[in-house]
């Protein structure tokens, strides 16, 4: 009988490791004890590198969430305009139009963690520079409008940065646990960064807020350059920045599953997140007759219910069938959200509605975590930061839907108007749900198998 041949040493010769999995064992070299662990719902804070992102995470909305808030009330005060408050936010939109395919090219080729860092420190130095402005008296409107847009353009290149640093810090295993827990922090700052805002303008006035949004942003740069002995990034051969850019966009024009879950990830930005922007409002003052207050209830429903929904999300790690996971929270909150627009249409009831948008929150927990795991699951590791790039894009729907959702509310009424855009949305889910196999056998055990390992 014919014997193996041995190697070198005299024993049969072992087969070789991918290099994506020998990267992942020298950056978390316990990974081969803990492979058959629980991943519980706080599992990815085992790991200090994704502690100190998490961190950054909660200080770098908190602020962000907290300035938007003060940058409304400035304008306002200046101008008392609704079109140049509008004006204003719609100025965030023009860097991710213009800057999001570079950020995301960026991010495959440099450093993250610097590229976080450049933008913290970025942000620190103008909100630094605002708070001066305003302590002099000195500040005009258009100072507003420069920085708003170039808080916008270093938040562009943050944000992929932040979101694929992820895979450097924890094991491709644990990455739908600390998706999970990036969005709670996210939820988290969201439910009462307005709130804080709003406090601190009453407590400490303008120019003191935005010197405690700088030290939050300097916070931030200091954690994120703690982090030391993230997984090596894969050797490529180096292509030229355009190249990298159309490859990476290529990618998500032409693979089946990342262009499905591209388009899944639309349908919220045009015909959900409207309802909490532009016609909230309109349901506080005009269907519950209630004022600012009211307006603070309605919306702190879907940040508490995106709290609960981030906690769920954490902990649901066993749950295999993340397609189709997916698009059930996508229609619980289209239910949800549909719902309260026929409740508040019908009773008027401020109390009675709000519940349904605790639920339509904790869905879209679900449901954005999820899509953000599975496209960046799906794509290649040297084209993360263009998917996370890609991505950012849908923020571009978001001031299209709110402006066709206000302009429609003022003649049919906001009830309606939303009633149309839930339904909208319902259908567009459930047809996805009907006609994509695709969608609904996706697994997560082979989303989350290393490129290269036989399983």
């Amino acid at each position: 009988m014919t014997q193996p041949r041995p190697g070198a040493s005299g024993e049969p010769a072992r087969p070789s490791v991918p290099d994506s999995v020998r990267r992942e064992l020298e950056a978390f070299p316990d990974e081969l004890e803990r492979r058959h662990d629980h991943i519980g719902t706080l599992y990815a804070f085992r790991y200090r590198n994704y502690r100190l992102l998490w961190t950054g995470d909660v200080f770098t909305a908190a602020a962000q969430w907290i300035q938007q808030t003060v940058i409304g009330w400035l304008v306002y005060d200046l101008t008392g305009s609704g079109s140049i408050l509008g004006a204003v936010n719609m100025m965030r939109s023009v860097p991710i139009l213009l800057l999001s395919p570079a950020a995301g090219t960026a991010t495959d080729r440099m450093s993250r963690n610097r590229i976080i860092a450049v933008s913290q420190v970025t942000m620190f130095v103008l909100t630094l520079l605002v708070g001066f402005d305003i302590l002099a008296g000195t500040l005009q409107v258009w100072h507003l409008f420069v920085f708003t847009l170039l808080v916008s353009s270093a938040n562009t290149f943050n944000m992929p940065a932040r979101q694929t640093f992820v895979f450097d810090l924890v094991p491709r295993r644990v990455i739908p646990n600390a998706v999970a827990l990036s969005w709670l922090a996210f939820s988290l700052a969201r439910s009462i960064g307005p709130a804080i805002g709003g406090a601190l303008i009453v407590l400490f006035g303008p120019a003191n807020n935005f010197f405690l949004q700088s030290a939050a942003y300097l916070s931030v740069m200091t954690t994120v350059l703690m982090i030391r002995g993230q997984k090596a990034p894969e050797e490529r051969p180096r292509k030229s920045f355009f190249d990298s850019m159309k490859e990476g966009y290529g990618f998500a024009l032409s693979d089946p599953q990342a262009r499905i879950s591209l388009v899944i990830s639309l349908i919220s930005p045009m015909f959900l997140i409207p309802l909490h922007a532009a016609l909230l409002p309109i349901f506080a003052a005009r269907v519950f007759h209630s004022d600012a207050g009211g307006l603070g209830i309605l919306v702190g429903s879907i940040g508490f219910g995106g709290l609960f929904g981030g906690a769920l999300t954490a902990s649901l790690n066993r749950v295999e069938r993340r397609g189709l996971l997916q698009l059930v929270a996508l229609l619980v909150m289209a239910g949800g959200e549909l719902v309260f627009c026929v409740v508040a249409a019908i009773t008027g009831d401020l109390w009675l509605a709000a519940p349904f948008l605790v639920l339509a929150g904790a869905a879209e927990s679900l449901y954005t975590t999820t899509n953000t795991t599975i496209l960046q699951l799906v794509a290649p590791e040297h084209l993360r930061g263009s998917m996370a790039a890609v991505l950012q894009l849908s923020f571009l729907v978001m001031p299209l839907g709110g402006l066709l959702a206000g302009t429609a509310a003022d003649y049919a009424g906001a009830p309606r108007v939303g009633v149309a855009l839930t339904t909208t949305a319902f259908c567009c889910g459930l047809a996805i749900l009907l006609l994509s196999p695709r969608m609904r056998q996706l697994r997560l055990s082979h989303l989350t198998r290393e490129p290269g390992h036989p399983g």
